[in-house]
């Protein structure tokens, strides 16, 4: 088709398609961060839930031994003897007491845990949702009276991300037991 002067032919040029490539890659930017900073907070919620979880499952089990004095002998050296003693009625808790095998209105750190394995004296916290964190989880106990026997309880779970996106926290539960 043949242009006459008077028509001009209508179309893009260069600088107007550079243009519309340019805000259409920063837009592709944008989104591409909003996605990626709504999967960072993901994780670091699923973080958060496995340390939440990790600390209740431990008060679980710890408030379902029988006598809460056993759950602090059991971490000791002989404390297995010290419990069937127990048991059987050989013992009572003030002997232990007496003996200073434990002590009263005392608080103690019977167990640390890690999720790696490079502290001595923890075994590895199993986790199947996350391995993004670093899990640390800390039980304590407090003697409060043998007769009846109250046990003051914390399960403390810390974590941290060894890459830095996010900052560590820790999550704490406390309970009163007695048999």
């Amino acid at each position: 088709m043949k242009c006459k002067n008077n028509d001009k032919i209508k179309g893009l040029t260069l600088i107007e398609v550079l243009m519309a490539m340019a805000l259409v890659a920063l837009l592709y930017a944008f989104v591409v961060q909003v996605f990626f900073h709504g999967y960072k907070t993901i994780t670091r919620g699923d973080v958060e839930d496995e340390g939440v979880r990790l600390a209740k499952n431990e008060m679980v089990r710890l408030s379902s031994i029988e006598n809460p004095l056993y759950i602090g002998l059991q971490y000791k050296e002989g404390g297995d003897t010290y419990i069937q003693k127990l048991k059987k009625g050989e013992i009572t808790p003030y002997d232990l007491v007496d003996e200073g095998i434990i002590k009263l209105k005392e608080k103690e750190v019977l167990i640390t845990e890690t999720s790696s394995s490079s502290t001595p004296n923890s075994y590895e916290i199993k986790r199947a949702c996350n391995e993004r964190a670093n899990y640390e989880r800390i039980v304590e106990w407090q003697i409060e009276d043998v007769e009846p026997v109250l046990v003051h309880l914390w399960v403390t779970v810390k974590w941290s991300d060894p890459k830095g996106e996010f900052k560590s926290d820790q999550y704490v539960l406390e309970t009163m037991l007695a048999p």
